[in-house]
């Protein structure tokens, strides 16, 4: 069996009853922790787009909806506006940021279509 790798996720944290997580940075997470978030918050939205879209087909390849590399993004599912499989970003927010943006105009899109 594979030796299970532990890895720090939690900075300085002092929680205050409130939440003051507004992006990606706020965060209290190491950086690989932080990928791991945009990680899974693409494979959620990417779920989000598919069961919003009524097409049993939606997109092919939900087994790589995001995975980072340094900062290059790789995606089978999200296009960044450059419609490759490998986006170059230059902070964790930007790369949030453009999760966001297609899932909003991909959602658009939809109402519109279902009009």
């Amino acid at each position: 069996m594979k030796k299970q790798q532990k890895i720090t996720i939690i900075a300085d944290y002092k929680p205050d009853g409130a939440n003051h997580f507004f992006d990606i940075d706020d965060l209290p997470f190491t950086a690989e922790a932080k990928c791991m978030v945009l990680e899974w918050f693409a494979r959620k939205l990417w779920v989000l787009l598919e069961e919003g879209s009524d097409d049993p087909d939606y997109y092919c390849k939900m087994y790589d909806p995001l995975t980072i590399e340094g900062n290059i993004a790789h995606s089978y599912v999200f296009n960044f506006e450059d419609g490759g499989r490998h986006h170059p970003f230059s902070n964790l927010i930007q790369l949030e940021k453009m999760l966001m943006d297609e899932g909003i105009k991909t959602i658009q899109a939809m109402r519109k279509y279902k009009e």
